[in-house]
């Protein structure tokens, strides 16, 4: 495939999203000169925008998306008029960890409805694409057509194959063509871009020597990412140790601060507050993001503009006057007896928190990523790495940097400018050059469902069958063809040689399994999931003995592809598997 005269990527991030582009020949010049649109909404600008979907209640029609979404919302709520609205925020994590998933999956919006995910997922998707169509037209009208365009969407590393299909789905009902559209991991496309950084953070990442080691740690709103690479010859990537992470992003410290507020009113005032003021709700999460941007651990009253230490956020009067109303209680009061009267002040619509207070907001989410990387170096392949990449939104926060600089002092720690921009730039960079991670590790164990010669005290008695033809075989053996930790290299595959399981077989359905373990016998094997499944015709004017088949398995683009070869004919069967319910 030739060069794209243009490649555009989006980043569907679980709180932000955006999207980003630049043509061939400027990559050429200058990898870095990337173009992205600047979002806006209250006092909030940036690069990316909510990834917040606002439905028409049909739960067909595509209202808004981003701040526009947000606002109107809260325009509908202030007028009584948005239950019947469909209002989705933050549901990329609907993914995290899920097997199996299934394609008619529902999603509860913001009061409880249910929607078809994929119709969220790609209406979230078609508005950005069409968005940067039009950012393209107005721009360079009559220069790119549709079909110059190689698209780029980005998922979590750690995502299993399920999810990455999920999201390939979502991107073609959105009319994305699926040979122009190639998934992207994030913490891999943050390290290509800063490949092409000449300093940051006063390291000359782009001239690493070969060898070099150094961890990405993708932050971002929902997950957090963690891959390592090395430098080989070249400058190309290898990865040297499988993808892993967590749910430990930017929304842990959203919901801790949820909790506190919670803490003060109880559940059902806030709850109530949340169904009937949702302008005020609204207002006060963007506060609260621009507050949680500003901490720092060494945060005082001089550089947050606070009185003793104090930190000041907006707290509406609907949301004291629901409380005094419900509870019969008068709030100031409340607080004064409560167990920390003096770290806690409601003065008119502003409440006044202790530093310490809005600090402990970051514990659980710094901890947990803290925790995982000291496991991580751990590892004796690992002891060596240099330098830690923190890239994505959360990792612009000065409170998960210190804990990372604290914990980890041998190691140089490095955060580019404007961080949060990293993984959606290192897309563009990704789809102007596919093979630059030329070595990727093996998540998992892959392998394939046989039915196999019976063997007497090795195989279980409870999988001893018959076949048609009166053969006894052995049922749900586990046949492996990568293992977990494995390299796989870009443009390798990897392949074993098969039988028709029986005479009278016109068609055998090819079942792909995993699992965590590195020798599974049996696909019934704890811990042991179907990845997908495809069907190939079996040519039957073929000698029986000669039915055999050779499947490969190939992941160098970030998704696992198979293809079936009957070795008597040679006809190829290629596909992705379908891994959906």
């Amino acid at each position: 495939m030739g060069s794209p005269l243009l490649v555009a990527a989006i980043d569907f991030g679980t709180t932000y999203s955006g999207w980003a582009y630049s043509f061939d020949h400027q990559f050429r010049k200058d990898p870095t000169q990337i173009s992205a649109k600047v979002w806006s909404g209250g006092k909030l600008v940036s690069e990316k925008a909510p990834t917040t979907v606002l439905i028409k209640p049909d739960g067909k029609t595509f209202k808004a998306f981003g701040y526009e979404a947000e606002d109107l919302y809260a325009e509908l709520a202030e007028a009584g008029k948005h239950r019947k609205w469909f209002y989705f925020q933050r549901f990329k994590m609907l993914l995290m960890d899920k097997i199996g998933l299934e394609r008619e999956l529902k999603i509860k919006d913001a009061t409880g409805k249910e929607l078809s995910a994929k119709t969220v997922f790609s209406m979230a998707i078609k508005y950005l694409k069409d968005d940067l169509l039009e950012e393209c037209a107005t721009r360079v009208a009559g220069i790119v057509r549709p079909n110059d365009i190689m698209w780029i969407l980005t998922v979590p590393a750690i995502w299993n194959d399920s999810a990455k299909q999920f999201m390939r789905e979502a991107a073609l009902e959105a009319g994305l063509s699926t040979t122009k559209l190639k998934l992207a991991l994030e913490p891999e496309t943050a390290s290509l871009f800063c490949r092409h950084l000449p300093i940051v953070g006063g390291i000359d990442i782009s001239n690493m020597k070969a060898g070099s080691k150094y961890m990405v740690i993708d932050a971002g709103g929902g997950t957090v990412d963690i891959t390592v690479h090395q430098v080989i010859e070249g400058g190309r990537l290898k990865e040297i140790h499988k993808a892993s992470g967590g749910a430990w992003g930017g929304t842990k410290v959203d919901e801790a601060y949820r909790q506190f507020l919670i803490s003060i009113v109880g559940n059902s005032v806030f709850q109530n507050f949340f169904n009937t003021h949702m302008d005020d709700f609204l207002d006060i999460n963007r506060e609260f993001e621009i507050k949680k941007r500003k901490i720092a651990p060494l945060t005082d009253s001089k550089n947050l503009g606070t009185d003793h230490s104090k930190v000041v956020i907006r707290f509406p009067l609907a949301l004291k006057e629901m409380f005094e109303e419900e509870t019969g209680q008068d709030l100031q009061v409340a607080i004064k007896q409560s167990a920390r009267p003096e770290q806690i002040i409601l003065s008119s619509d502003k409440l006044r928190v202790d530093a310490r207070i809005f600090k402990s907001f970051f514990e659980e989410a710094t901890r947990s990523i803290v925790d995982h990387v000291k496991i991580l170096f751990s590892k004796p392949a690992l002891r060596d790495v240099s330098a830690i990449l923190l890239v994505g939104g959360f990792s612009e926060s000065k409170m998960l940097q210190d804990a990372i600089q604290k914990e980890f002092i041998g190691k140089q720690i490095v955060v580019p400018h404007e961080a949060g921009m990293v993984v959606l730039k290192g897309a563009v960079v990704f789809g102007h050059d596919t093979g630059a991670i030329s070595e990727r590790i093996a998540k998992y164990t892959y392998g394939v469902y046989v039915r196999g010669t019976f063997i007497e005290g090795e195989h279980d008695l409870r999988y001893k069958v018959v076949d048609c033809d009166g053969n006894i075989k052995c049922d749900n053996l586990f046949t492996k063809h990568v293992q977990i930790g494995q390299s796989l290299q870009y443009d390798k595959s990897f392949q074993n040689e098969y039988h028709s399981p029986d005479t009278k077989a016109s068609r055998i359905t090819v079942r792909l399994v995993a699992t965590e373990k590195e020798n599974p016998k049996y696909v019934t094997d704890p811990g042991c999931f179907k990845v997908g499944e495809m069907i190939v015709d079996v040519d039957t004017n073929v000698p029986f003995k000669d039915r055999k088949f050779i499947i490969s398995l190939s992941f160098g683009d970030t998704e696992l592809h198979v293809k079936v070869l009957e070795k008597s004919t040679g006809r190829e069967t290629a596909c992705s598997l379908n891994s959906l319910g």
